[in-house]
């Protein structure tokens, strides 16, 4: 009883804005005003969130973006077939290696010409190359920076990750109109965070009708995750080389697990494929495959309300000027990286 004391006011608010988006972007579309519903999610979430207090509010939102959201992008495996999941993630490979060296150089040398402490070009680097705020804190943890630090890079991620969202599925449609997959492949390397990128591919699917964009746009996203596994060690190293640092288990604590579920669940929709497509239930298969995709939505939607309210535009004001610029500078570079290498 006490669980449900403590979200029924947040689940309530958070189920009435993604409705009120789907209605409101539905009336929209009959005007012929493409907005899509995850945008307006993100916008009325950031506008209540930015007027109202958010105490009754916060588990619940918070139980969108640790839950709901890893549960919405692993049930999106069964929206594509493994040689799929293959393909994409080998064009986008190199990719995200090239942006992640290129990043790094350009934030180590904003921050020396800048004179902004390395930690903070660390942290910047790994949630502008990896996955926006997880990395920012999995990082954090290891070189055990201060709050202030930590909150820097969080602002910063999240600041420039929330204006690629608005902004980046229709600058994907203009350089990848006929190339939803790589469409799909920009937004998943260009955008921070991982809910961010679930959020522009959303839109980018309801405005143009594209689930491969959609598709191959979690899937690069879900493989630049896996680079935590990489590069988490590797900055512990360069620059905290000479102290003791328990490497291992800061992996396993920040480690998205919800990526082994998407890939068992393009395993299973592969085999569901060839075991009930040319059978007398493939209209149940082709069902269920509908209905889960359509839980996915929903539980992307539900996150999509949950990073508006926790966008607070009064802490993104406080961050300071040349934090900005590095995080400007370092999210503009790998979008147009991105461009150049896909177009």
């Amino acid at each position: 009883m006490n669980i449900i004391r403590q979200n029924i006011i947040g689940a309530t608010t958070i189920l009435s804005l993604v409705v009120f988006s789907i209605l409101l972007s539905h009336f929209l579309s009959s005007k012929n005003i493409l907005i899509s519903s995850a945008f307006l999610c993100i916008f009325l979430g950031i506008i209540v969130g930015n007027i109202f207090s958010l105490k009754k509010i916060e588990p619940f939102a918070n139980f969108c973006l640790k839950r709901l959201l890893r549960i919405g992008i692993a049930l999106l495996g069964l929206s594509l077939s493994i040689n799929e999941l293959f393909n994409y993630g080998l064009t986008a490979f190199f990719l995200i290696i090239i942006n992640i060296i290129i990043a790094f150089l350009i934030i180590k040398y904003l921050c020396n010409l800048l004179k902004i402490p390395n930690i903070l070009g660390y942290l910047i680097t790994m949630g502008t190359c990896i996955c926006g705020v997880t990395a920012v804190i999995a990082t954090s943890s290891i070189m055990k920076t201060d709050k202030d630090q930590t909150s820097y890079a969080v602002g910063v991620v999240t600041l420039f990750g929330i204006i690629a969202v608005f902004f980046y599925p229709y600058i994907a449609n203009y350089y990848f109109n006929f190339s939803p997959d790589l469409a799909g492949i920009f937004l998943g390397t260009a955008i921070h965070d991982t809910a961010q990128v679930s959020a522009a591919s959303v839109i980018y699917s309801d405005i143009y009708n594209s689930e491969e964009a959609l598709n191959s746009a979690i899937t690069t996203k879900l493989l630049r995750n896996s680079f935590l596994i990489i590069l988490i060690p590797m900055i512990a190293y360069l620059y905290k080389k000479e102290k003791k640092v328990d490497v291992k288990n800061s992996i396993k604590e920040f480690f998205p697990i919800f990526v082994l579920g998407f890939i068992l669940l393009s395993f299973l929709r592969t085999i569901g494929d060839l075991l009930f497509l040319d059978n007398d239930i493939s209209d149940y298969w082709k069902y269920s495959l509908v209905f889960f995709k359509e839980i996915s939505i929903y539980c992307i939607l539900f996150s999509m309300v949950a990073i508006g309210l926790q966008t607070k535009l009064k802490s993104m004001i406080k961050l300071g000027f040349k934090p900005l610029i590095v995080g400007f500078i370092a999210s503009a570079t790998v979008g147009f990286v991105s461009i150049v290498y896909l177009y």
